[in-house]
């Protein structure tokens, strides 16, 4: 007669914890005004700083709001800012961990403090904002740290399902086809600090 194995309470609130946040929809998850601010945002895409303004706009109304968090990300990924994309992924990390009850550093955080293995809406989330740090500190030059990244999504998703084994081939491989990874010339004009003002700003 096979033995029953009944799971620790540890293990059963961490399910309980993880299954309640399922699921999560970007559109249900920003205040409804945000939604119209952001049709104005992209029908005036070509205005970088009116589109910005509303962007921050939207921060200091809701500044502890995930949907919010992931806008700005976008907002400063597709302007090619690579040191704000990474500070806004670093911030969506922070939020998804309070909620899951991870440590505050990523670096931190182990395979058993979460279910990384299923797909969960939190868990992918926070898992894909690693990954954008990760992408974007190699657009910034920052090598090791985006390496650093990569280690743990390893670690976290040793599937690969967030394509850390591909990203790790492009950041170390030759550079010839994956230049949009790495600075170009105006990546960082509007940041002239040296590499620790950088880590300061991102940190």
């Amino acid at each position: 007669m096979s033995e029953t194995i009944e799971p620790s309470a540890a293990s059963t609130r961490r399910s309980a914890r993880i299954y309640s946040l399922e699921r999560y929809h970007f559109a249900n998850n920003v205040p409804p005004e945000t939604r119209e601010t952001l049709r104005e945002i992209f029908a005036n895409w070509a205005d970088s700083a009116k589109t910005e303004a509303m962007v921050r706009e939207l921060i200091d109304a809701s500044p502890d709001t995930l949907g919010i968090r992931i806008v700005a990300y976008r907002f400063y990924f597709y302007r090619r800012r690579s040191l704000e994309a990474a500070h806004w992924a670093l911030s969506c990390i922070d939020w998804l961990s309070a909620r899951l009850g991870l440590p505050a550093d990523w670096r931190e955080v182990t395979p058993q403090m979460a279910d990384f293995a299923e797909w969960h809406a939190y868990t992918r989330l926070w898992l894909q904002s690693l990954t954008a740090y990760a992408y974007n500190m190699a657009r910034l030059g920052r090598e090791a740290e985006a390496l650093s990244a990569l280690d743990k999504l390893e670690e976290l998703d040793p599937s690969g399902k967030l394509g850390a084994p591909r990203l790790r081939r492009v950041f170390t491989g030759d550079r010839g086809d994956a230049g949009m990874l790495f600075p170009k010339t105006f990546e960082t004009w509007r940041f002239p600090y040296d590499a620790a003002a950088q880590a300061e700003a991102v940190d």
